[in-house]
């Protein structure tokens, strides 16, 4: 059996001609941070890939905090569940007292901006909630959007909840099962350049349906919510210092509440 002098005489001199080779002893490998985004779906049911400014968003971070991100998805429900029990970080979550109560926030990292889409045959005056009285508003699973929607939901007009598929919730706004649909949208896109997207993204749609000609889909020029703030957050009892760090690498970034517009919307 090999004394113990010996064996740590061993275990130096292993470690000196590593150094001397040029091969440092390997660090311990970091922990991935489980980051928690809410999933959209594609026209299949597949999980779409990330959008190119979520993309973006994370990587910076990663890069700024010397982190890797396991990003999860999840239906929009069970992402809040999660967050609420202490899984990992979360983005996308909506700030409202109740989720304020158990997780911490990051300051803003990203706006965006509420929009209802209808037929273009069928387009309404909106000015406010008031001017939904009635109808039968299109809108993702499990998402919360806002105080005065919530309180509205059900009472004033008629939520149909979808899984978070666009294809799907447009095609039924396009059968006419729903009067209009909620669609967010990155905040440096106006209203026109959002009814050009999604009317090149529905023709295919329109073609399947058979819709008479000319009829597609249009954006009402007035939102639902304008600045809609895109936050982090975190089990309070998780943080450790992570949202502080967030938030000082968003307040390195030349414009820390909106990324670059990129060259074509996701």
């Amino acid at each position: 059996m090999t004394s113990l002098p010996r064996r740590r005489l061993l275990r130096t001199t292993a470690l000196l001609l590593a150094g001397a080779l040029g091969c440092p002893p390997r660090a311990k490998a970091q922990q991935p941070v489980t980051l928690i985004v809410g999933e959209a779906l594609d026209e299949s049911g597949k999980v779409k890939p990330l959008r190119a400014w979520q993309q973006k968003l994370f990587d910076y971070l990663q890069q700024e905090l010397g982190v890797e991100f396991e990003v999860r998805r999840y239906p929009w429900a069970r992402a809040e569940r999660n967050a609420r029990h202490g899984a990992g970080l979360v983005f996308g979550l909506p700030k409202t007292p109740e989720l304020e109560r158990e997780l911490r926030f990051s300051e803003p990292a990203m706006r965006n901006t509420l929009w209802l889409v209808t037929r273009s045959d069928a387009t309404f005056p909106f000015a406010s909630l008031a001017d939904l009285k009635g109808k039968t508003i299109g809108a993702v699973r499990g998402y919360s959007y806002g105080e005065p929607f919530e309180q509205a939901r059900n009472k004033l007009f008629r939520v149909e909840e979808e899984i978070p598929s666009r294809a799907t919730r447009l095609q039924r706004l396009l059968l006419k099962r729903v009067d209009a649909v909620l669609l967010y949208q990155p905040s440096w896109q106006n209203a026109a350049e959002v009814e050009a997207e999604l009317r090149a993204f529905a023709a295919p749609l329109a073609r399947d349906i058979g819709l008479p000609y000319g009829v597609t889909l249009s954006v009402l020029p007035h939102p639902v919510q304008v600045e809609n703030e895109q936050y982090f957050a975190i089990a309070k009892g998780k943080d450790d210092g992570l949202i502080d760090r967030i938030n000082a690498a968003l307040a390195r970034q030349q414009r820390p509440a909106a990324l670059a517009k990129p060259r074509r919307a996701a």
